[in-house]
This record gives C-alpha cells, structure tokens and sequence, in this order.
C-alpha cells in the first residue's frame, strides 16, 4: 500500500500569484461574506449536541440548564411569546431574528439580513428526517 500524503501534495500544487500574495499583505478581504448564513440545527427532543471539556465532570455536564436551551426549543419558546416570530419558519427565522450564542436566545434584528440553512437530513434518519 501506498501512503500518500495529501497535506504535502495541496501545498506543493498550490500556487499563490503576486497579487493575491499583495492582497494578503495589505490586508484586503479576500472574499465577500454577505449575507450572513446561520447553520439552524435542529433534534429530536433531548437528543440536542453537547460539547464539553475531557476535564469537565460528565455528573455536572448532564445538569447544565444551557443544554436544554437550542435554537430549536428556543424558536419554539420564541414563537409562544411573539405574534410577530409566528409569521416565519424555522428557515426563514435568521431573516427577522438573531441567535445570541452567549445567552442562548433569539432577539430581533435590527440590522443586516442572513438566510438560514438547515443541515440535511437523509430518509434514513426517520424521526429527524420528518422533524
């Protein structure tokens, strides 16, 4: 068998002009970020991603109360709340609504505009799927 290895062969075969070198240097953008796209996740109902520390006590993790706090059971308490959030799907929500990952809540926008984007979710996965 033969190893390859893929990092060497990228950076052998990447090729950085003079300007993009000039580009970099000074700064510049390289590429256009707008809009803004917000990836939406969603689960099925405690069975949301929880990332934690190898050092993290797993006892103290499991009672965390933001864990149970995601942008999915937060649009749902959103739209109990707001006449306005009942208007917008899960999808179209970044369109009016900002996700503040600190406070774990959705606020509304007062600037800009970002389009969601859902993870896709294959047949297979059932519940998740139809969800």
């Amino acid at each position: 068998m033969v190893e390859t290895d893929e990092i060497k062969k990228y950076l052998d075969c990447r090729y950085v002009s003079t300007l993009e070198g000039a580009w970099r240097i000074f700064k510049f953008d390289m590429h256009e970020r707008f809009p803004t796209v917000e990836r939406l996740q969603y689960h099925l109902p405690n069975q949301q991603m929880v990332l934690f520390d190898d050092d993290d006590d797993v006892q103290e993790v499991a009672t965390w109360s933001a864990i149970s706090r995601t942008m999915l059971t937060e649009w749902f308490k959103t739209n109990q709340e707001s006449k306005v959030a009942q208007s917008f799907t899960f999808d179209q929500f970044p369109q009016q609504w900002v996700w503040n990952r600190k406070l774990k809540q959705w606020t509304m926008r007062k600037r800009g505009f970002a389009i969601g984007r859902m993870y896709y979710a294959h047949l297979t996965l059932g519940g998740r799927y139809y969800l």
